[in-house]
């Protein structure tokens, strides 16, 4: 891939460096409905794994004034360095209240706050997804999460009790935002039901990665399991916004990250079926054929390895819901996993991302990257410095490119300044 420096932009507000500034993960917009304020997490520390009685300040630059500081307004003592505490605006209107995940009462749980009376309210599950409307929220078992991702999850509330292959009763709750009313929508053991095949079993099986289309009618999420003999297998399933309707859009067993393009189409980064990918699928093949090679099997089947994106046909997919038409796009940017955003419903660009490589002089660098699916066309919009030694752990900072709700802005995470960062660039005008 070859890179331009003609081509970059400047951002045109950078966090301060003398703390440490970041959001989290890709899925929302960290700048309110009228882009005048940028949510923002501050944290002490970026050499370790967030733990149990560490707290990250809430709060916000505000763009209109000249001295541009953060202004906090809360606190949270769960968050992760990928996806942070999913802080967010809440709709309906995106500027007056926020909605963050916490501990209440030694529970996992969401809080809705108002930014100007700092009024709150405590509601009964922490959320993974939240509709534009603001009206309801998708939730998992954070409890249960913490198991199984530990880059994603939260430590603060403990329970060995789910700490355990399958966890009974674990799945996917609707929580009503105005009502607290939680309801399951999803249940993990009726998705193990779901087409089994052999290497399910004695896996370690969890669901993640929950996200609403933007009408918020249907969402997708992934089913995950850890297979004993190593390697992931995922499946990127759909559903209505009550569980129903659950259909199964991709089973290659390589899937990554995706986002909507609109209420009926997904972009997706994974591998579609082929010889090598169905061969994960036989427990007994996994187990005989790989295990005496397993250094060479879990190269091969990395979630990010460049060898295992070559062999199992990785690529952006465009995937039609409740379909199985779907097509690899993008192919200029195919060997690279990213974060993809459209900045617009039904328009053909998206914004994503492109993890940091070392180059010769032992520099690492991400890129931010704007791509057309019309013309094919690609532009590098910036270079950014990562720090090498965090790369490929559980501390690496991911650009997670977040556009702005007018379509006009892309705000990414940035160890660029030696210390955790937020960048925010003006893309389309």
């Amino acid at each position: 891939m070859e890179y331009r420096k003609d081509m970059e932009i400047e951002p045109i507000f950078k966090s301060p460096k003398d703390k440490n500034y970041f959001f989290g993960y890709y899925d929302k917009s960290q700048l309110d409905q009228e882009s005048k304020k940028l949510l923002s997490l501050e944290v002490n520390f970026i050499e370790r794994m967030p733990e149990k009685g560490d707290v990250a300040n809430i709060g916000y630059f505000d763009l209109d004034k000249k001295d541009q500081q953060f202004v906090k307004i809360s606190s949270t003592s769960v968050f992760n360095w990928q996806q942070g505490c999913m802080l967010q605006w809440l709709g309906p209107d995106h500027n007056k209240k926020i909605i963050y995940n916490d501990i209440y009462k030694n529970k996992y749980s969401s809080v809705v706050l108002d930014i100007e009376t700092k009024e709150k309210i405590y509601l009964p599950m922490s959320i993974y997804t939240v509709s534009k409307k603001g009206d309801f929220a998708l939730c998992i078992d954070h409890e249960r999460h913490h198991f199984c991702r530990r880059g994603y999850s939260y430590d603060g509330v403990s329970n060995e009790e789910k700490n355990k292959p399958v966890v009974s009763g674990d799945g996917i709750w609707r929580l009503d935002i105005q009502t607290k009313e939680v309801k399951k929508i999803i249940d993990i053991e009726e998705i193990l039901k779901f087409n089994p095949i052999s290497n399910m079993a004695g896996s370690t099986h969890y669901l993640e990665h929950l996200m609403l289309n933007p009408s918020g009618s249907r969402f997708c999420f992934l089913h995950r399991w850890k297979m004993p003999e190593g390697g992931i297998y995922a499946r990127l399933y759909t559903a209505n916004n009550d569980g129903s309707d659950v259909y199964l859009l991709n089973d290659s067993g390589r899937m990554s990250h995706f986002c909507w393009r609109n209420d009926l189409q997904l972009l997706a980064y994974g591998g579609m079926s082929n010889s090598l990918n169905k061969l994960r699928r036989y427990k007994t093949l996994v187990k005989y054929l790989f295990r005496p090679i397993l250094p060479i099997y879990h190269m091969l089947f990395s979630d990010s390895g460049t060898v295992a994106k070559a062999l199992t046909g990785d690529s952006y997919i465009l995937f039609n819901d409740r379909t199985q038409r779907k097509e690899k796009v993008a192919p200029e940017i195919s060997d690279e996993d990213g974060h993809p955003s459209f900045p617009s419903e039904n328009q053909n660009i998206f914004i994503t991302d492109i993890y940091p490589n070392l180059d010769d002089q032992g520099a690492s660098f991400a890129k931010l990257i704007k791509y057309d699916l019309s013309s094919h066309n690609f532009t590098i919009l910036s270079e950014l410095r990562s720090i090498p030694k965090f790369d490929n752990t559980g501390m690496r900072c991911d650009l997670h490119p977040k556009c702005s709700y007018d379509g006009k802005y892309v705000s990414v995470d940035t160890m660029d300044q030696g210390v955790r960062s937020v960048y925010l660039y003006k893309v389309f005008d």
